[in-house]
């Protein structure tokens, strides 16, 4: 999806297809190599219904396979010539690696935080789907929408990411290509659990503590059925959804200021996708 974003921005500032696709493929090696790692560092089995690369192979390699994605996508970045997208892709990848210490150093802290929460997400989440909407403008030095287009990405970036946080209590395994409730037991309090917690649902905040105090070993049947009933049943996977929604809504009018053609038709029709999908 990311590479969309860069091809799409690309045809409306009108620069060369070439460009917009390298821009995108750059992105998506440097997401993907950011992935193998952090299977790595998670001693991960699944993603997204396959098997991880270093449940396959020995962590060496697989770690060795990250990086080379890495230096591919820099060799990639270097054929647009240009020193301020190559500075940009610099700060981007400072990000990433920033978001997985934050969430690192915050995993099964108790209580858990919101402003941790979003900060996360922008950092890990957000900072790629703002370049690859912002990215093409540079190379179309095109100034004065270049916050619009930034803006526009860390909305969908935030958006993507609730929505699918909202998915770990509902989607199935064929649909999300992963097993239900796997961010608690991570150490991950995502926005339903911290929306349910912030106003003081006591059944919430002891499921969430025995899990957090038991490093995620402890989560019991009877938990995860109780939880998610509660969220579900007290509106809390709604108001998540709603936020969601809004920034999608925001992110409609964000567009208007650009030229309407069938590519940013395109993006509006990915803005619904995003908030309506179920994988």
């Amino acid at each position: 999806m990311r590479p969309a974003f860069a091809i799409l921005f690309g045809k409306i500032v009108k620069i060369e297809d070439e460009k917009g696709i390298k821009i995108g493929a750059t992105l998506e090696l440097l997401h993907n190599s950011t992935l193998v790692h952090d299977d790595v560092i998670d001693n991960a089995d699944m993603r997204r219904g396959q098997k991880t690369h270093n449940s396959i192979w020995d962590n060496t390699l697989t770690v060795l396979y990250g990086d080379y994605m890495f230096a591919t996508a820099m060799n990639i970045a270097v054929e647009l010539k240009n020193i301020e997208v190559l500075k940009r892709i610099a700060l981007v990848s400072k990000s990433l690696v920033t978001g997985e210490l934050l969430q690192n150093a915050n995993a099964f802290n108790f209580p858990p935080k919101k402003e941790v929460y979003f900060e996360i997400i922008k950092l890990k989440t957000a900072v790629l789907f703002s370049a690859c909407c912002s990215l093409p403008l540079i190379v179309a030095e095109r100034n004065d929408l270049l916050p619009l287009a930034e803006k526009f990405g860390e909305k969908l970036g935030i958006a993507f990411q609730i929505v699918d946080d909202c998915l770990d209590f509902k989607a199935d395994l064929k649909k999300l290509g992963k097993p239900k409730l796997i961010d608690l037991p991570e150490g991950k309090a995502t926005l339903p659990v911290l929306l349910a917690m912030e106003n003081n649902e006591e059944e919430v905040i002891d499921i969430v503590k025995r899990v957090f105090d038991s490093k995620g070993e402890v989560f019991e049947a009877k938990d995860k059925k109780r939880l998610v009933n509660i969220l579900e049943k007290k509106g809390y996977l709604k108001k998540a959804f709603s936020f969601a929604k809004k920034l999608i809504s925001e992110n409609m009018e964000i567009l208007d200021n650009f030229e309407d053609s069938e590519h940013r038709q395109t993006l509006l029709k990915i803005c619904d996708f995003i908030i309506d999908r179920e994988f």
